[in-house]
């Protein structure tokens, strides 16, 4: 082929290539602005902290949206947790038991020296509860203890006193505030206003002073000896006039002269009594036995340091002994029995324990 013709055709495959090669970089900056102008716009926003997203790489990358799907069910809310009370089958309490807050008007009066605690004794046994440390309950306190709905003090003590004497709101009474007590007197509903004996109006102001007003049946009987519509009757009818004249229920009951069988318990349940106290000695208190509580008596040949032993106290300091107090008779009898003669010390454990059980002659 001749040389001259083959030149004219290199130049135009030359010129085809050079088209080419030109329209091919033309398209890739134009693709390459496409692409990064996006790319660029969402690195500024996010260094702005407004990122978007704006490419069509978002739409590429991005997964496809779940179908929804049903929420799963809630937990099931949780169940109250049924709390049983925790019975306790005995506690040790002690339950002192008086009759007279008096010097014993007639010295030969044996028996009634027996019952009777001067002013200035009482005074002296209280300040000692309140010196070593132990606090006054009722005894709805100690059967919610022993049901397991509260706890007892460090040292409780229970006060009672029996057939509703007036000197228990002249003289008994206010004493036991000066130390924040608190104290069961239980009333022969029938001898009220006697002489002697409390007024209506003394029972209804010991009742809003905070003392508990329990029942000792109508007329004081000896409940083994009567028949059972007889002590039915006295039973429920103490109680009957006790709640009229003071307005709500009265649910603490004695037992006169601690008399009481099997039958006499039932009728006093019956009745609707919350517990009785019998003059069974012993601290000792049975949760199975509420209807059988037993009391220590605290009479007028009662010494300091007897008093201590009684309600679960160190001995005092000097011991506490001595003669009777004041209208004593030559040759008095009364009081709990006699502790030991070097007067034990207190149970190490004021609530549980074996306690102790002791006769006593108080009827």
């Amino acid at each position: 082929m001749d040389p001259d013709n083959q030149r004219p055709r290199r130049k135009r495959v030359r010129r085809r290539a050079l088209a080419i090669f030109a329209l091919t970089a033309l398209a890739l900056l134009s693709a390459g602005e496409t692409i990064n102008a996006p790319l660029q716009r969402d690195v500024a926003s996010r260094a702005s902290g407004t990122s978007q997203p704006t490419s069509r790489l978002d739409a590429i990358v991005a997964p496809a949206p779940l179908p929804p799907q049903s929420s799963p069910p809630p937990p099931p809310a949780p169940q109250p947790v049924a709390r049983t009370a925790v019975l306790v089958p005995h506690l040790t309490v002690p339950i002192l038991l008086y009759h007279y807050i008096r010097v014993n008007p007639n010295p030969r009066d044996t028996l009634g020296y027996g019952l009777s605690v001067t002013p200035s004794a009482f005074a002296q046994q209280m300040a000692l509860l309140h010196a070593d440390g132990a606090t006054t309950i009722t005894l709805a306190t100690l059967m919610d203890a022993m049901a397991g709905r509260r706890t007892l003090p460090a040292h409780p003590v229970v006060l009672t006193f029996d057939d509703g004497y007036a000197d228990f709101a002249t003289t008994a009474e206010p004493v036991l505030p000066q130390y924040g007590f608190v104290a069961t007197d239980y009333v022969v509903s029938g001898f009220i206003g006697r002489p002697n004996y409390m007024t209506a109006d003394q029972v209804r102001a010991m009742d809003a002073a905070g003392m508990v007003i329990g029942s000792h049946t109508v007329h004081h009987v000896n409940l083994p000896a009567m028949s059972p519509v007889v002590a039915k009757a006295e039973i429920e009818g103490g109680r009957s006039a006790l709640a009229g004249l003071l307005g709500h229920p009265v649910v603490d009951f004695a037992y006169p002269y601690g008399g009481v069988t099997a039958l006499d318990v039932q009728l006093v349940q019956r009745a609707g009594f919350r517990e009785a106290v019998t003059t069974a000695a012993g601290d000792v208190q049975a949760f199975t036995a509420p209807y059988l509580l037993h009391r220590d008596h605290i009479g007028g040949s009662t010494t300091l340091a007897q008093f201590a032993w009684a309600a679960g106290l160190p001995p005092p300091i000097g011991g506490g002994g001595g003669g009777g107090p004041a209208g004593a008779p030559p040759s008095a009898t009364g009081g709990p029995a006699q502790p030991p003669a070097d007067v034990p010390a207190p149970r190490a454990s004021p609530h549980q324990g074996t306690g102790r059980a002791r006769p006593t002659p108080v009827g």
